[in-house]
């Protein structure tokens, strides 16, 4: 598809208006809708951001932006040890634009999950910086015993993370924040999966500062903190947005 086609169907599957999109950007929303129906040409750096908002990038293969994740998880708790930089302060101009948080930057109080998905989105797991994904086979849970017995630091999040929160959601697919990719896949004899195929796989992450912040011991599993899990289930993929809604009280399961 072309680029125009390109950003009209992601906002539309990011549930954005045309306007909320403009707002998102910090352009008129008949710009938006000019460069959808291919009236004008974006200059490289509009599309850069509109894309970046969009969980998206240039090209097909790009990384996620963490910053919105540090972001949001301030919005939320100011108090956590993650730095403002530029990059987080510009998502935090983005989404006071769409009142979702305040001068300060912290959440408007009833816009938390909508914060939380707009982190999610952009900050997808498939693209996550230095994520790799392996053959599937082992559940989170027996990678969770793995990584324990073996001492290697870890976090369970996406649809199984949910249901340690909350015993409504079922795994379609493994994902842990681990200290050491390498390590971890070597202990637990994961097979790297051919890079851009689709279908059920296994996802180790590596610890970034942020995503990994606040994890907690449920049933004997360390699973990434409640907000985290969140985010992560609505940037996954198939049904992990839904989980996240049951988790959030959205949706009676």
């Amino acid at each position: 598809m072309n680029l125009a086609e390109r950003i009209s169907t992601v906002r539309h599957v990011n549930g954005l208006s045309a306007r909320q999109l403009a707002a998102l950007v910090d352009v008129a929303p008949t710009t938006i809708t000019r460069i959808e129906s291919g009236a004008v040409s974006p200059s490289f750096d509009l599309v850069q951001e509109i894309l970046a908002v969009l969980g998206e990038s240039i090209g097909f293969t790009g990384t996620a932006d963490i910053r919105a994740i540090a972001a949001a998880r301030l919005a939320l708790d100011p108090a956590l040890d993650i730095a403002a930089s530029l990059e987080v302060e510009a998502w935090r101009r983005r989404w006071a634009r769409i009142g979702l948080v305040d001068e300060r930057g912290w959440v408007v109080a009833g816009k938390e999950s909508e914060l939380l998905s707009h982190a999610g989105r952009a900050a997808r797991l498939t693209r996550r910086p230095g994520a790799v994904d392996f053959i599937a086979g082992p559940t989170a849970y027996t990678l969770a015993e793995i990584m324990g017995t073996a001492g290697i630091d870890y976090a369970v999040t996406g649809d199984a993370g949910a249901n340690l929160y909350r015993s409504s959601a079922g795994e379609a697919w493994p994902v842990l924040y681990v200290q050491d990719v390498e390590r971890a896949a070597d202990i637990a004899g994961l097979v790297r999966k051919e890079s851009h195929s689709f279908g059920m796989r296994v996802t180790l992450i590596p610890f970034d500062g942020v995503s990994e912040l606040g994890r907690v011991a449920i049933d004997g599993v360390t699973v990434a903190a409640r907000v985290q899990v969140v985010i992560d289930a609505y940037g996954g993929i198939d049904r992990m947005a839904e989980q996240a809604d049951i988790l959030l009280g959205r949706r009676v399961t």
